[in-house]
Parts: C-alpha cells; structure tokens; sequence
C-alpha cells in the first residue's frame, strides 16, 4: 500500500517531529511504500537522517492564519497517481494541501489532531470552515487521547469519524544502557525529580516550582532537573529566586540522544503539570510514556490528554490542573515510599511496552485498510 504522508517536520528533538520520524520508520518496516511531503526547509534535516523511504521537502512553510500572503502555496495540488490513501499526520494548515490532494487524486484521505491545533482553529474565522470541512471529508480523524476527541466535538459542534491512537514511544532506546552512574553522583544521596519539555507557559513548571517549595519544608533531601529550552526560563528563574529554591533546582538545557535517555534513567520520580490554557494544551504527552519506559513514577496534572498517557494510581498519580498543594502532597508520598516508586515504575513501563511505535504503526495500518472505507 503506498501511503502519502503530510507533516510539517521531522525533526525529532520536537514533538510533532518525533512522531512524524517514529511512525513514518515503523510504517515503513511493516511494509507500508510511504512517502513523505515535508515543507522545503525540512530538506537539511531529512538528508541528514537519511530515511530509507521517499521525502519530497516540497510543502510551504506553516501558517498560522490563512490571511497570511503565503496562504496562497496552499492551493497546490500533488499527482499522486499510484497512490492508495492521503495521510495528513497533523491537523491545520497542511491538511488542507493534503485533502485538496485526495480529492484531486479520487483517494480516501485521513488526518491527525494532536491537540491544539486541532481545536483553536475551530475558533477562528475563516479557519473554523476549513477545518471543519477537512474533518468531514477525512474516512478517520486520528486523536492520541479522549480528551482531544471531546474538544473538537465540543467546539465544532458537529460529530466526526474520530479514532482514538495513542502516540507510541520508542521503547527500545529508553532500555539501552546509558550509564548514568556519573550523573547520578552529581546529586549525592537526594531524591532527583525530573521534567522534560519546553520552558514556557502552558507547561507548567511554575506549578512543580511551587510544590517543590512546599515540599522541602519536609524533606530537603531533594533535587529538580529541569530539561529543555524556552522563552519562559527568565520567568522560572526569577521564581526559584523568589522561592529560596537555588539549593534545590537545576536547569539542564536541551538533551537529546543517549544525554536525554540518561537523565531519564538518573532520575527517580519524574514530575509534569501542564496546564489547560487559552485552549493550549497538551494533545497526549509523550515524556510520560518515555519517563515510564524507563521505570518512573509520575506525578501530573489533569490538564488536556494526560490520562491517556498517565493511568492515575497505577503507573503515577494525576492531581487536578494547578492543584500545588496535591502536586507537593503526591511527591512526598512517592520520595517517603520506595516500594511505592518502584511499583509504579514497574506498571509504567509495561504500559509504555504496550504503547511501542511498533504497536501503534499496526494500529494504523489497519485505519488504512479499504474494509474500513
């Protein structure tokens, strides 16, 4: 079967580019012919990982709002004969190049809504038609979590073919052996807390920066590892100052490769409180599925698609969106109980075992299989 795939990246130190790169691989070792249509500044990224299926860097460049002037590259078309199905991998603006394809080409057409912007859009005018049109017309609309799938319900206004597909994780690169004895020495004996994602807003670091006061009023035996990059770090530094919390807090700055699995592996209970904000939020969360491949108790947030990524008193607990007070109570209970910890752990990467790239790429072959037509 020779599948059209549409994305805006496939760089996988972002988000939508670890699942572009993960389940365009897995597609492709499951027999699947795939191609994938990527916008032209991607090219240096493809060549240097040199995928071993077709890449045509030949897509415009995102857009936000269609009343931007290159809006205009978004009415090209692609010959796709040959093809048997049109897989915009994300939602708003590419899946409008990729159904416009479809219907030119006379081939079944789906597309993906991680979170955002699968619904923000639906807010917007003229966007909110367009979107909406692309979800009728789409034989499966693709959501890695349940409360993705009742957002756009809720703010479309209309019911649609919506299937829910976890996003996967790759479970074979979190057991690889990274050696984080070294790293681990660096924190001594205290219980090292760890988050992982992009410093701004909607993440929430505020709230574990604000749990963790609160926390070493009891045990100070404690560390916080904040990985990742954003225009929100001078925010967050003025709070651990403003907090006292310089002893205990350390800003790690992007990892990547074996650096990122090892800092995983270093850590002991791994902590994320994203927030619901102005419609942004988090569509699943693939940090927890990678921290649970590695054994880690959670700690979150109930804030967009964290359930389905986090089962709440088997593989972490999840605590009500900006509840400081149970983000701090649920990190005791984990640094007091290692038996606990260690359960936890051990649930969590069975999860993230069921949940392999290897296992969602199956699941959408069969989404893509005529019989579901």
């Amino acid at each position: 079967m020779r599948i059209a795939l549409f994305s805006s990246t496939v760089d996988a130190r972002d988000g939508y580019g670890n699942i572009t790169f993960e389940l365009s691989q897995h597609l492709a070792r499951a027999g699947m012919e795939v191609t994938l249509f990527l916008p032209a500044s991607q090219k240096p990224v493809a060549e240097r990982l040199a995928l071993p299926f077709p890449v045509r860097c030949e897509l415009p460049e995102y857009i936000y709002r269609v009343y931007q002037p290159r809006a205009l590259g978004y009415f090209k078309t692609f010959d796709l004969s040959g093809f048997d199905l049109v897989h915009s991998l994300f939602e708003f603006p590419y899946c409008l190049m990729a159904l416009r394809t479809a219907r030119r080409n006379h081939l079944p057409f789906l597309m993906g809504a991680q979170g955002t912007h699968g619904v923000r859009p639906l807010t917007y005018f003229p966007e909110r038609h367009l979107i909406k049109w692309c979800y009728r017309q789409a034989r499966s609309v693709v959501v890695p979590s349940q409360f993705t799938k009742r957002m756009i319900g809720e703010y479309a206004g209309e019911r649609y073919r919506i299937e829910v597909v976890h996003n996967g994780v790759n479970f074979g690169r979190f057991q690889r052996s990274t050696d984080p004895a070294e790293l681990r020495r660096t924190y001594g004996e205290n219980i090292v807390l760890l988050t992982v994602g992009g410093l701004w807003g909607r993440k929430g670091h505020d709230l574990a920066l604000r749990a963790l006061h609160r926390v070493v009023q009891k045990r100070r035996d404690v560390r916080y590892v904040l990985v990742g990059e954003g225009n929100g770090r001078p925010q967050l530094e003025a709070l651990v100052k403003e907090l006292q919390l310089e002893p205990y807090v350390e800003f790690a700055g992007r990892k990547s490769g074996d650096d990122l699995v090892r800092h995983y592996q270093a850590s002991d209970i791994y902590v994320h409180t994203p927030k619901v904000v102005d419609l942004k939020f988090e569509g699943f969360g693939i940090v927890y599925l990678e921290a649970s491949a590695c054994g880690k108790p959670i700690v979150s947030t109930d804030a967009g698609g964290v359930r389905d990524a986090v089962l709440d008193g088997e593989t972490g607990f999840v605590v009500p969106d900006g509840d400081v007070p149970a983000i701090a109570d649920r990190i005791l209970r984990l640094m007091d109980d290692v038996d606990l910890r260690r359960k936890m752990g051990e649930s969590g990467r069975q999860y993230a075992k069921e949940n392999d790239w290897t296992s969602i790429a199956e699941k959408f072959i069969t989404l893509y299989r005529p019989t579901r037509a």
